[in-house]
């Protein structure tokens, strides 16, 4: 046995491992062992030799397996392992190879093949009249009909992701001229020749046309693709065979797609009636609408036709409205709700434009559709009638998480539908379907369920002037029949219309009452979220209103709040600040603490228990958040007072609890972590009110961040800078405090950082963003004390340099990137944050450009910043981090030395070659003398895409 022979054993033993019931270990081993083979120099040869024993068919798997490697050399390896004067015999070799697997069965073969000559054509740059050689080597038989076809459609979908190309962008751009743009009419030519030669009408050799037509459709000007009648009638024709129907859908709903952009209302209205004989012909055969799959191809292309010519519709809607009437069939579709969906975004269109002026007679003319559609979705929303209503979905969890969001996509419809048709006019049909149902005493609340879910999502789109049908419905929703699931939706009902019940004042009371009833349901965690969720609007809305009822609101409060969920119970809390926020100021203090007393007095016993096990610091963090969202809610606007009485009450009550948990408790993240939320929102509520605690505060964050390393004590610590660094509203004193606070936060952080191994600074990914984000802080109040210290900046950079090669999470890197860019920003003409417009930034620009220079800080930084553009950053994080580079260059003193610094940091990559390199560097070198940023951002983006394609992107798994 040769070594060849022999290899090719070994990789048939390694597949026949993979796909067998072989161990793990066994099955990686095989796997790796094929990853190795594919990246090396001998699968050429091996691939070939598979592939060219046409007639050994044994082993399909081996031969598939081949042309799938075949195809990632030619992607991956071509450049590196094969040299340009061999290109010529490899593609006589591929050329050959195609031509072997010409029959029904070798389909997935012929594919692989078919992608691996693509991509040998577009990276064979002197292969002149590629597209003449092949098809003329593929029409020498009219058993290579097949392969031809289907490396016509494989082509444009390759040219297509100019992610697989390791060319220049300008050498892709000029290839895919080459290959396709420049043969749009050959090949529409060589399709229309097939379609008339199909004497016998072959379904296969029509599918295959038509997937290539497919291929090339976007690709040619979609009037021209209309006028060659062979390939219209291939397609239209091609809908009544059950082999070719999937095909000739896709082509059309392509076809359809592409005449959005053309001004021929001719030929789009030629489509349109072809359209409209296409559903009279499939209604005249009901045969086709029995079959699921026709029913879905159908509704898609009749949904494209609606997206497509949406302006079209709402400019001609006597013209269009059959097309509006074919989609709001499609919507009755009970068998298939998925089917009923492919139509919301046509809907959601043609609301967008007939609900303008100038589209009244549209909204007119379709209307009725609408007002139909909104019966249609009732009908979906509805819950399956199952014997037992505690198992709707007979057990199936995913169909019932599906129906469930569903229900919610066809909420935004029936939103669109109110729009259109008027809120009045929508109200009425889920109201007279309850009215129906309520005489008729019919038994299943899933009949009643519906309509009421339907008037809750509509609730966005009716004006709270409403008064034709809003009375009557409020009137009725207070004496439903008693029903857990009816209660549980009309009280989310009135939770949604409280904005008009705060115009409508003669409304609160009943509704209240019905409400609030929802807590005496026993043991039903549905609807005590529901009243809460509930309850939480009517405060937030009707405040004013309810500040009489706040006796009532203390009682109920006082009752629930141990029987009901914790967000339910946040909710309601979050509610009745908003009442309390309404208060008179004499009587703030006392009622915030009446409501605020039980969550202190609980946190504070369980504080003082020597209980510190992880049930007890839960209990304490969520009373806190309590606490939290009662002092977020009263945030004091004005600070024309000596005092506030909340921020008093948060001094003499809340902060002196604060400090007692955190001396005993700091330790435990849960806790420091909720603190510090409750500290951070007093900060932003209450500002310079809390001055008389200002040290305390600051020397609880210094402390506990030495004492814990918790990140939020640098994340409150940028708060506190924020909101006492600016000099507008804080005296010189307290920003000078403020500023040295940063700068003691700032030693803390080093003292610690600095100590820790790599391995140590990847598991603080949150204490490292915290770090830079109060760092942005401390630069956008002090730019002028933080930018001089260049001591603090070489502590700060060094620090950003671990972080960019270290980390890898996107959050500490975006927010290190930020500040970066903040910071440079200040050696540019004019300072990044207008708050310093008026203040010469002279002396400020020429440390940053200094800075830059020393100590070859720019250079380092824009290393770490390339590496990461290329093997590591998140795709959200290149469009920052490339502004970062170019500022780095920008700011530069010289262009010399940026242009040296960029050059070495490209020519330090690996497997680079030098014409693109040459090619980034001279472009750079023009650009930055003469301030055309674009170019420089437009350079940099080319050759990191290019190096990425090239020498990052991982292959194809096998």
């Amino acid at each position: 046995m040769s070594s060849q022979d022999h290899e090719i054993k070994q990789v048939e033993n390694a597949l026949s491992t993979m796909y067998s019931n072989a161990p793990r270990e066994e099955k990686a081993n095989a796997t790796h062992f094929l990853e190795n083979f594919q990246k090396s120099n001998d699968a050429w040869q091996i691939t070939h030799q598979i592939l060219s024993d046409k007639d050994n068919v044994s082993n399909m798997q081996l031969k598939l397996f081949a042309a799938q490697t075949l195809r990632s050399k030619i992607i991956y390896d071509l450049s590196s392992q094969i040299q340009s004067e061999n290109y010529q015999a490899l593609k006589a070799s591929v050329l050959n190879l195609i031509k072997l697997y010409n029959g029904n069965g070798d389909k997935l073969i012929r594919t692989q093949l078919s992608i691996a000559l693509s991509q040998l054509a577009l990276q064979y740059l002197t292969w002149n009249d590629a597209m003449k050689e092949i098809v003329a080597n593929l029409t020498q038989s009219s058993d290579l009909t097949l392969v031809l076809l289907e490396f016509l459609k494989v082509l444009p979908e390759e040219l297509s992701d100019v992610k697989k190309s390791h060319l220049s962008d300008e050498e892709y751009n000029k290839r895919s001229q080459e290959l396709i743009t420049d043969q749009v009419e050959s090949v529409v030519l060589t399709l229309k020749n097939f379609a008339e030669n199909n004497a016998s009408n072959d379904p296969i050799l029509n599918a295959a046309i038509l997937d290539a037509l497919n291929s090339w459709i976007t690709e040619c000007p979609i009037d021209k693709i209309l006028s060659v009648h062979p390939l219209t009638s291939l397609v239209f024709q091609s809908l009544s065979n059950d082999t070719t129907f999937d095909k000739a859908i896709e082509c059309l709903v392509t076809i359809v797609r592409e005449t959005r952009d053309i001004d021929n209302h001719e030929i789009i209205d030629a489509l349109y009636q072809q359209i409209l004989q296409l559903n009279k012909f499939m209604h005249d055969n009901p045969d086709n609408l029995e079959d699921p799959e026709k029913v879905d191809g159908l509704t898609r292309l009749y949904v494209e036709c609606g997206e497509s010519w949406s302006s079209l519709i709402a400019r001609n809607p006597q013209h269009f409205k059959p097309l509006v009437e074919i989609l709001l069939n499609c919507c009755k579709n009970d068998d298939d709700l998925d089917i009923v969906k492919y139509t919301f975004q046509f809907w959601y269109l043609l609301k967008q434009l007939i609900v303008l002026p100038k589209f009244q007679e549209a909204r007119q003319v379709l209307g009725d559709c609408y007002f139909e559609l909104i019966s249609i979705i009732i009908k979906h929303l509805t819950y399956p009638i199952t014997p037992n209503d505690d198992d709707l979905f007979n057990g199936d969890k995913e169909q019932e998480d599906k129906f469930k969001e569903f229900r919610y996509e066809m909420g935004d419809v029936l939103k669109d539908c109110c729009a259109v048709v008027g809120a009045s006019k929508a109200l009425q049909i889920p109201f007279t379907q309850i009215q129906t149902i309520l005489s008729n005493s019919q038994g299943h609340w899933q009949y009643l369920e519906a309509p009421l879910f339907s008037m809750r999502t509509m609730a966005k789109e009716v004006s709270t002037k409403e008064k034709t049908i809003l009375p009557t419905i409020m009137s009725l929703l207070v004496q439903l029949p008693e029903h857990p699931k009816i209660r549980y939706a009309a009280t989310l009902v009135l939770g949604r219309y409280t904005e008009w019940t705060a115009k409508n004042p003669e409304f609160l009371e009943p509704q209240l009452n019905y409400i609030t009833k929802g807590f005496e349901v026993a043991n039903n965690n549905d609807i005590f979220m529901a009243t809460s969720h509930a309850l939480m609007y009517f405060c937030q809305d009707c405040s004013e209103l309810l500040v009489n009822y706040l006796e009532q609101l203390y009682l109920l409060y006082g009752q629930v709040k141990d029987k009901i969920d914790l967000e339910s119970n946040y909710e309601l809390t979050d509610g009745i600040a908003h009442v309390v926020a309404k208060v008179p100021e004499g009587n703030l203090y006392k009622i915030s603490d009446m409501f605020l007393e039980p969550s202190l007095q609980k946190v504070s016993e369980l504080n003082a228990s020597d209980n510190i096990s992880d049930e007890v610091n839960a209990q304490i963090a969520d009373q806190l958040e309590i606490v939290v969202i009662f002092l977020q809610v009263l945030k004091v606007d004005e600070f024309d007072k000596p005092t506030h009485p909340v921020a008093s009450l948060f001094i003499e009550k809340i902060w002196p609890l604060v400090t007692s948990i955190l001396q005993k408790r700091a330790s435990v993240f849960k806790v420091s972590e909720k603190c510090m939320k409750l500290i951070k929102i007093a900060v932003e509520s209450f500002s310079s009110y809390l001055n008389p605690v200002l040290p305390q505060i600051a020397q609880i964050l210094h402390q506990g961040y030495k004492q814990t390393e918790f990140g939020c004590y640098l994340w409150v610590s940028g708060v506190v800078i924020r909101v006492f660094g600016d000099d507008e509203y804080s005296s010189e004193e307290i920003t000078s405090a403020a500023y040295n606070f940063g700068l003691e936060q700032c030693q803390s952080f080093f003292e610690q950082f600095f100590t820790k191994d790599e391995g140590q600074v990847k598991h603080i990914p949150d204490v490292i963003e915290d770090f830079f984000r109060m760092l942005n802080d401390l630069l956008m109040f002090f730019p002028f004390k933080l930018i001089p210290n260049l001591d603090l900046l070489d502590s700060i950079i060094k620090t950003a340099k671990v972080t960019l090669t270290v980390i890898n999470e996107y959050n500490p890197i975006i927010s290190c990137i930020h500040f970066l860019i903040d910071l440079i920003s200040w050696g540019l003409p004019h300072p990044p944050i207008s708050l310093f417009e008026s203040k010469d930034t002279t002396p400020l620009r020429e440390c940053i450009k200094h800075f830059v220079t020393v100590n070859n800080h720019g250079g380092e930084l824009l290393k770490v910043v390339m590496d990461g553009l290329i093997f590591k950053f998140h795709i959200d994080v290149q469009q920052d981090a490339s502004d970062l580079l170019l500022k780095i260059l920008v700011v530069t003193p010289s262009t010399e030395l940026a242009i040296s610094w960029l050059r070495d940091v490209v020519t330090s990559l690996p497997n680079v070659q030098s014409n693109e390199v040459n090619r980034l560097i001279d472009t750079v070198s023009v650009a930055i003398p003469n301030k055309d940023n674009r170019r420089v951002r437009s350079a940099l983006r080319d050759f990191i895409g290019w190096y990425s394609r090239k020498n990052v992107t991982p292959r194809s798994e096998i």
